[in-house]
């Protein structure tokens, strides 16, 4: 009986194996951390493929999902800058602030290309920090991933 109820508290007392809850600003992220992460990640995707990333709102249903997240995937390079510092700061989750393990931005691994000499509204949506869309280069994306996983084995292994 003294076994039983020392496994039984043993069992009850053990931290659950949780999973690193991610929250990716577009969709190619979080099927990316989803690759990396298999069943020891939890990904809610902020956009569509069907969304312009440029103008997503920062409702209270993606607040509350950026209050839970232990690591925020963001493409960066001023893509989701109408709507992420908003989700970050209304969040209240120091995890996911820029600077802290907890944010990745994609764009920070990658050479940027398409860098605007001159920009104004005149020319159309000008990112002035270089061509966000860096998805689509392959190249990019091994680039991503490695940086990425070691970001989330770093955050799995802190929890």
């Amino acid at each position: 009986m003294r076994i039983l109820l020392t496994a039984a508290l043993i069992a009850i007392c053990s931290p659950a194996l949780a999973a690193l809850n991610i929250l990716a600003c577009e969709p190619e992220w979080g099927a990316l951390a989803k690759e990396i992460g298999g069943d020891r990640v939890t990904v809610y995707t902020a956009t569509t493929a069907l969304q312009d990333p440029h103008r997503i709102e920062a409702r209270p249903s993606l607040i509350a999902r950026a209050r839970s997240a232990d690591l925020m995937v963001c493409t960066g390079a001023e893509l989701e800058i109408g709507w992420a510092p908003l989700l970050q700061t209304q969040s209240g989750n120091p995890k996911i602030q820029v600077a802290q393990p907890g944010y990745f931005e994609a764009a920070s691994v990658v050479s940027l290309i398409e860098k605007p000499m001159r920009f104004d509204r005149s020319l159309g949506d000008v990112h002035p920090a270089g061509n966000p869309h860096i998805h689509l280069d392959p190249r990019n994306i091994e680039r991503v991933a490695s940086a990425l996983s070691e970001r989330m084995a770093v955050l799995d292994h802190a929890e």
